[in-house]
Parts: C-alpha cells; sequence; structure tokens
C-alpha cells in the first residue's frame, strides 16, 4: 500500500516515513489492544483519550474510515449500552483494525 498523505508530508524521505511508521505501529497497537477490551472494561475514558491521540495519524495512514467505527462503539458502551464480546459487527471492527495494522507493517518493512 502507498501512503500518500503521509509520502506528501514527508517528501517520501525514507528515514523520516520509516520513523513515523515505526511511532505510529506502537501507538496503533496500544490502543488495539485496550480497544479489544470495550465490551468489558470500565475504563472509557482512557480508550477516548488514546483514540484522540492517534487520530492525525489515523487520518495520514487512510484509516479514517475505522474512527467512525470505533466512536460508534464508544458512543454505545458511553450510552449505557452493552457490547457482545462475539458480536458480528465488533469482532469484524477488530479484523478490519487487524488487516490495516498488517498493511502498515508490510509498508513499514518495504521502506529501504
Amino acid at each position: 500500500m502507498d501512503f500518500k498523505r503521509l509520502n506528501n508530508m514527508t517528501g517520501k524521505d525514507p528515514v523520516l516515513n520509516r520513523r513515523i511508521t515505526s511511532i505510529f505501529l506502537n501507538e496503533f497497537e496500544s490502543f488495539k489492544k485496550h480497544f479489544n477490551t470495550l465490551p468489558s472494561t470500565a475504563e472509557l475514558d482512557q480508550i477516548q483519550f488514546q483514540l484522540h491521540k492517534i487520530r492525525p495519524s489515523l487520518v495520514i495512514f487512510e484509516l479514517d474510515t475505522l474512527i467512525k467505527k470505533y466512536e460508534e462503539y464508544l458512543d454505545i458502551r458511553k450510552t449505557s449500552g452493552n457490547i457482545a464480546e462475539n458480536d458480528p459487527a465488533f469482532l469484524e471492527v477488530l479484523n478490519q483494525t487487524n488487516a490495516k495494522l498488517q498493511e502498515v507493517k508490510e509498508f513499514l518493512n518495504s521502506i529501504p
């Protein structure tokens, strides 16, 4: 995958792309770990803060569509709604997250 927004921002500098991508991967994996616990956690503010923190990076890495899905599930939980751990739609968001993480890892490995 070619991340056009990232490349436009960095001028396709491989060193800068590698550094930004590495930092983003660490933050995104940390967010994913917390988001996985959304059905059972009481720490919604922590997940909300982490989403706020990585939102610009999600946009840079063209993952805007996931932001809306994360926000939808946070809103469900905040309004006292429950999310079943085996909810198919929630599991699909987790699968999409894993797929996007893999794409970013592949991009990182492809940087010369």
